[in-house]
């Protein structure tokens, strides 16, 4: 796995507007793709994913060079989507753009053959545990380390480990249903 080396940390950190533009480059479209598996729609994934990277810029003086800075940007998009959310939920609002806008970015890398179980997994994920789907994400797409997960959705590492596990069943079982096994 990639990840920005120490000096454009503390760089970033210090104020370096360029460090931290680098920063932004290097995992915009991750948590781009990341928020709109979680949200569902194209407006509140970029909405969330340009307030996490101001609420980086914001807390700045708060990155710790040791640590992969991954895992915080991706606990303040989880945090802020859950915030969106949470506030829709209060408001009883709903998007007429959802259903037209769960696939990811994903799909463009596979070939028209495999579009099938691309919409199938997509159409799968959206039915199970949005918990387990969360933590899926993070571990396969996103390539995290249970502890980093746990981090992440601030839980314990076997509870990570739980819903990961429990996350695969779901899954299975959907698409079993569409005979995709």
């Amino acid at each position: 796995m990639e990840t920005i080396n120490k000096d454009i940390l503390i760089r970033a950190k210090a104020g370096d507007l360029g460090a931290f533009e680098y920063i932004l480059s290097f995992y915009e479209k991750a948590v781009y793709n990341y928020c709109l598996r979680i949200l569902k729609n194209t407006h509140n994934a970029t909405d969330v994913a340009q307030d996490t990277f101001i609420k980086v810029y914001t807390h700045r003086k708060s990155i710790d060079p040791s640590k992969n800075i991954k895992t915080w940007i991706f606990t303040i998009a989880t945090n802020t989507a859950y915030d969106l959310l949470r506030g829709k939920k209060r408001k009883n609002e709903i998007s007429l753009d959802e259903n037209n806008e769960t696939n990811s970015n994903f799909e463009t890398y596979y070939s028209k053959k495999e579009e099938g179980l691309v919409s199938d997994i997509n159409q799968a994920l959206e039915q199970i545990n949005s918990e387990y789907k969360n933590a899926l994400l993070l571990f396969y797409q996103q390539g995290f380390q249970y502890q980093e997960i746990a981090d992440i959705l601030e839980m314990p590492i076997n509870t990570v480990k739980t819903h990961i596990s429990r996350g695969r069943e779901q899954l299975k079982d959907k698409l079993k249903e569409y005979g995709k096994n």
